[in-house]
């Protein structure tokens, strides 16, 4: 009863073509791009009726249904009409919204499917909905499915882009996972999906009739192209601005969600005694529970004495010669629910330093054109004093896609404390650019001193997100005094400045060179104050391209040119051995006209396997010793799939560094990571 619709054909382009794209100016590609077509509408019907969860979709209520087709390629080259054609069709009931997609391939054996664990469907063939529920093109839910019916779901929210990202504008959280049914096959001419999303396990703004925003997302591996229902552009500064509307839902049945999770778990510490028998104390047992209301736009959570058992394990980082903390993302169940609503510039809010909670209680949700974020725990110490942690975040929608927020956070403990306060705004313009401004202060007071230390953190940046331009001037200012208890500024007392421009070229369809990128600027810190004062403490000239070449390859090459000074407090009690005995430590301003580089190639998704290289050469400081050095290192990632229903992926990250004085080895690394 769906017939499929016509292929667009996509002939081979000859070579020269190719030459002359590579010798045209990127400005002169932009220019030939087609209009950008009017994002559409839809008005799904409302039927009451029971259907069999199997994705053949021939149940009359699916003839009823709105149809969406007419897809356009978002990746690599935006603006074209997509290669392999896709229907979805969309109805809904009193309780939940219905989708029914057609994925036509023109070579279906090609598809590929695997029986991926939840959120891991990256190597497949899959197809995505993004709902934007409240209508205000900051957030979206987003639910998708491979040809198996494996989901992937979470929320995707605008903000945070920068012109060396790739054009991935806001940032993806997976982390959140729905309660929905989906159910997928594969058939004689690509596949087909059935979904129902409960609108139990949406949020949306309260009324009888409902306009949400909508778009359709599809990523086929044989060719590694991206669709999009609207005809999305990458070079704009917001995706979820370009998704078409779904109109007149109404008189729809949500409820209230309750959710009760109860948790037990047992402790048995022991240890061999000097005979070599195994000794324990006594068996611990600690009772916790979680449990939230849903609403039908905010959600109330609350913990106590949480397990976080089931967290997976974090990935390895090269921690040799880093003078800085390393960011860990959050993993944990009750911190996870409306976490994109706690984000604020510079990581001013950070729910791990809240390390081992006895209880705590949130609060999130969408009031009108406010988002509103608060979450109150109690954290267990090590010394047996429990710290209070308050961290809330409020944002308002203001125009069209630009918001305004602020930012308190607050932990005490045993006497002393630690308030910031943040307002920050991101004001886009033009389609095309941002301008982002933050400026907080931090109050740091200690048990038994009256004294309170008091500093500023400010930040600046403009941002353009053209097709074939692109540039990025940022500023950060982060005072010595400076301090986040509960957020994550690992470096305080610089000052650092970014300058970043970017040039895109793209081929012809069917050209070998799909995507030809250069991307170049300067990075530089000073000591706060110092700013185009005094010389910089580092910094570095960085150049990257990036070819995207037919069928999926990627290959990415960076080159820069660093220096950095030493500081001479870090080594202040430094000594070396002398002729009689030990003499001080004889410090180098710096090492200056550091080279290095790196080169990743990554292949296809092929049916059966993936795998990417990334080897990195050059200069280097040693820092813990303040001497010149050299580093080698090597990251290879093979994801093997042999059959449909098992999966091997294995890392390995080989780390060395070497003194340039005598090649004498500082230090190697090794991680292997294997996950079957």
């Amino acid at each position: 009863p769906l017939p499929a619709p016509p292929y667009i054909s996509a002939p081979m382009k000859p070579s020269l073509t190719l030459l002359l794209l590579l010798a045209l100016p990127a400005g002169l590609q932009a220019q030939t791009q087609t209009p950008v077509a009017p994002a559409p509408a839809i008005r799904p019907p409302r039927v009451e009726a029971d259907i069999v969860f199997d994705a053949v979709l021939d149940e009359a209520v699916w003839k009823q249904a709105a149809r969406l087709e007419g897809f356009h390629q978002f990746r690599p080259v935006d603006g074209r009409p997509a290669e392999d054609s896709t229907v979805v069709l969309v109805w809904y009931s009193p309780t939940a919204i219905y989708f029914g997609i057609l994925a036509y391939d023109r070579d279906p054996a090609s598809v590929r499917a695997t029986l991926a664990k939840r959120d891991q469907i990256g190597s497949d063939d899959q197809v995505s909905i993004y709902l934007d529920t409240f209508n205000d093109q900051r957030r979206a839910y987003f639910f998708g499915s491979n040809a198996f019916g494996v989901q992937d779901d979470g929320v995707r929210s605008e903000g945070g882009f920068s012109a060396s990202a790739g054009f991935q504008s806001g940032t993806i959280d997976r982390n959140p996972d729905f309660t929905w049914q989906t159910k997928g096959r594969l058939t004689d001419f690509g596949y087909a999906i059935e979904m129902r999303i409960p609108f139990k396990s949406l949020r949306y703004t309260g009324g009888a009739n409902q306009t949400w925003g909508i778009n359709i997302q599809r990523i086929t591996q044989r060719t590694g192209f991206e669709d999009t229902w609207t005809d999305t552009r990458r070079g704009n500064a917001s995706f979820l601005a370009q998704a078409g509307t779904i109109t007149g839902i109404h008189d729809i049945k949500r409820g209230v969600v309750t959710e009760f999770q109860p948790a037990l778990t047992a402790t048995l510490p022991g240890a061999l005694d000097a005979n070599g028998d195994y000794t324990h104390d006594a068996l611990e047992t600690n009772l916790g529970a979680n449990f939230r209301l849903g609403f039908t736009s905010t959600t109330l959570d609350g913990t106590i004495n949480p397990d976080f058992s089931q967290v997976e394990s974090d990935a390895g980082l090269v921690t040799i010669n880093e003078r800085f903390a390393l960011f860990y993302p959050e993993r944990r169940p009750f911190f996870l629910e409306g976490i994109e609503l706690f984000a604020a510039p510079n990581n001013l809010v950070y729910t791990r330093s809240i390390v081992n909670p006895l209880g705590g209680a949130k609060f999130t949700g969408k009031l009108g054109r406010y988002s509103v974020a608060t979450l109150a725990a109690l954290d267990e110490g090590n010394s047996g004093d429990n710290a209070f942690a308050n961290m809330t975040r409020i944002r308002r929608d203001v125009g069209a896609n630009s918001v305004a927020g602020l930012t308190y956070t607050d932990r005490s403990q045993d006497g002393a404390f630690n308030r910031v306060v943040s307002g920050d705004t991101r004001l886009v313009f033009k389609k095309l650019y941002y301008f982002q401004g933050q400026l907080a202060g931090s109050w740091t007071g200690n048990s038994g001193n009256n004294d309170t230390k008091a500093a500023p953190l400010w930040d600046l940046e403009v941002d353009r997100t053209g097709r074939a331009f692109g540039f990025n001037y940022h500023v950060t200012g982060i005072d010595d005094d400076f301090k986040a208890s509960s957020g994550f500024v690992n470096r305080t007392g610089i000052m650092q400045a970014r300058a970043f421009h970017r040039w895109s070229l793209y081929g012809a369809r069917g050209a070998m060179l799909e995507q030809f990128t250069v991307f170049a600027g300067l990075n530089e810190i000073w000591d706060y104050g110092d700013f185009f004062f005094d010389n910089g403490i580092e910094g570095a000239l960085e150049a990257n391209v990036s070819f995207r070449l037919r069928g999926g390859w990627n290959i990415n090459g960076k080159i820069s040119n660093g220096f950095a000074r030493f500081d001479p407090a870090n080594y202040a009690n430094y000594s070396v051995a002398g002729p009689s005995g030990t003499i001080p430590f004889e410090l180098a301003e710096g090492v200056f006209g550091q080279v290095s580089g790196s080169v990743t190639v990554g292949t296809p998704q092929f049916r059966r396997f993936d795998a990417s290289v990334t080897t990195s050469f050059g200069q280097t400081p040693i820092f813990p010793e303040a001497a010149q050095g050299s580093v080698t290192a090597v990251r290879g990632t093979l994801n093997l799939r042999p059959t449909s229903s098992i999966r091997l992926a294995g890392t390995v990250t080989w780390t060395h560094l070497a003194r340039t004085a005598d090649q004498s080895e500082f230090a190697l690394t090794v991680i292997p990571r294997v996950r079957v």
